[in-house]
């Protein structure tokens, strides 16, 4: 899947075919630092749908929650 541009981050979806002929769907977050890219892998849930689609857009929705709750309040995503 292709990076998606979002409030300067990139969402990395990744979507797989499950042995029960659904989907499951869940994104990485990535942002430019000095040195390159910086990948947060796992940021969100794995979402499972029947359609492809389906499930990256859930995924993708999640993981721009999780870019708004970033940018919110950086220090409390730092853990």
């Amino acid at each position: 899947m292709e990076k998606i541009p979002y409030k300067g981050w990139y969402i990395l979806p990744t979507a797989l075919p499950t042995t029960d002929g659904r989907w499951t769907a869940g994104c990485d977050l990535a942002r430019v630092e000095a040195d390159g890219l910086e990948v947060f892998e796992g940021v969100t849930m794995q979402f499972v749908r029947a359609r492809e689609a389906d499930a990256i857009r859930a995924a993708c929705e999640a993981a721009m929650r999780q870019v708004d709750d970033i940018l919110a309040d950086p220090l409390a995503a730092q853990g």
